[in-house]
């Protein structure tokens, strides 16, 4: 059974607050991005990779043209190192919640029809905008997961 939109909606809600929960009580590791710089790149993501990609879904899908095909985005690690560094960890918290805020705003706009768009990913295969809140969360997982897990004790 697929999952309610509604569901992936407070998901994500609950993504970001476990993530921004997680930065605050994350020890500093040298060998791994600062978690201020963790929540930046994280809005970053939001705002330049998940709403874009969905935008484009959902007119492509309006407009009956082929699915749009992305790639795997990575970021530059030291750029956003650099951009990110001197950020307070409460600043970044609300960029990124700001930043959920706006990609959930936008799904709930969706008609069911909408949520139907799909997309070609070179590495997911062929997604739909569910796919792609999926691949979101994951993502923050990920992020997460360097916040939280063992810390190297150098």
């Amino acid at each position: 059974m697929a999952n309610p939109t509604s569901v992936l909606m407070v998901e994500l809600v609950m993504s970001i607050d476990r993530l921004i929960d997680s930065a605050r009580a994350a020890q500093p590791d040298s060998e791994l991005w600062p978690a201020a710089v963790v929540l930046s790149h994280i809005a970053d993501v939001d705002e330049t990779v998940w709403l874009p990609r969905l935008e484009l879904m959902v007119a492509a899908h309006a407009a009956h043209q082929e699915a749009p095909r992305f790639q795997w985005w990575e970021p530059d690690t030291t750029g956003t190192l650099e951009r990110y560094r001197e950020v307070l960890i409460d600043d970044a918290g609300a960029r990124a919640m700001a930043t959920r805020i706006a990609m959930l705003m936008r799904l709930r706009d969706l008609t069911p029809q909408e949520w139907a768009a799909t997309a070609q990913h070179d590495t997911f295969g062929e997604i739909d905008v569910a796919g792609l809140v999926f691949a979101q969360l994951a993502h923050d997982e990920e992020h997460r997961a360097s916040l939280v897990l063992p810390r190297s004790t150098s």
